[in-house]
């Protein structure tokens, strides 16, 4: 059976696809883990190592900007790819010093844990209560640790806008969205899938940024569809 990759964004592993995995038809699901990655150089170098040529890459957030950028690097290693709320642009200057002064506090105080303040802004208003995937966010944020946090941002804040690079691409990219995602704003996906040719869009409703875990069961119906009749 034909495998599929799943990365996940800043802060998630595996339980990010925990209710997505098993609702996945005719093709064998693994997670690539890039947390231990320094530069968006060795993500490139881990999901190199673990694909197999023609892959399909699926990514979510940071997941999937790193799924479109290997792909802009190494087009003919790809069969498809499926990004997730995730932007083609850089960083802004405001969102650079932002990491920069959140990294420099992190070096010198002790961490926490991320804040339900800073889980509701991943969520969508009707979730703030659901303690289910309140949970699961804050035990992807401790299971990964105060060090990986500091890694990924450092790792991730050279990141500058793909777009072009993104046109040399021939394989059909699937793009996902949320039209009430907080982070990464619907109209950034529209106006990429206008720049790519062999692009397709999704954007649903009715969810935040978390799209994996608010809405798995139509996530995993899109990728099934994607996967199975393109």
């Amino acid at each position: 059976m034909q495998k599929v990759y799943f990365l996940s964004g800043t802060m998630c592993n595996n339980d990010l696809w925990q209710f997505v995995f098993p609702k996945i038809k005719n093709y064998s699901p693994e997670y690539i883990d890039i947390t231990s990655a320094t530069s968006f150089e060795e993500i490139n170098q881990i999901i190199n190592s673990k694909i197999k040529s023609q892959a399909i890459l699926v990514g979510f957030s940071l997941g999937g900007f790193c799924a479109l950028n290997f792909a802009s690097q190494h087009p003919e290693k790809i069969k498809k790819i499926i990004s997730i709320a995730a932007s083609a642009k850089g960083l802004s200057e405001n969102e650079i010093s932002l990491r920069k002064s959140t990294i420099a506090f992190l070096e010198t105080h002790r961490y926490k844990g991320i804040s339900n303040t800073r889980v509701k802004q991943f969520l969508h208003p009707d979730n703030h209560k659901n303690v289910t995937l309140s949970n699961i966010i804050k035990k992807m944020d401790a299971d990964l640790g105060k060090e990986v946090l500091i890694r990924q941002l450092k790792a991730t804040s050279k990141r500058i806008d793909i777009t072009t690079q993104l046109k040399t691409i021939t394989s059909p990219i699937l793009l996902i969205g949320s039209k009430e995602d907080a982070l990464v704003l619907p109209q950034d996906i529209l106006d990429l899938k206008k720049e790519l040719k062999t692009s397709f869009s999704v954007i649903l409703k009715n969810c935040g940024h978390m799209i994996p875990l608010e809405k798995p069961k139509e996530i995993a119906e899109i990728i099934n569809n994607y996967l199975n009749e393109f």
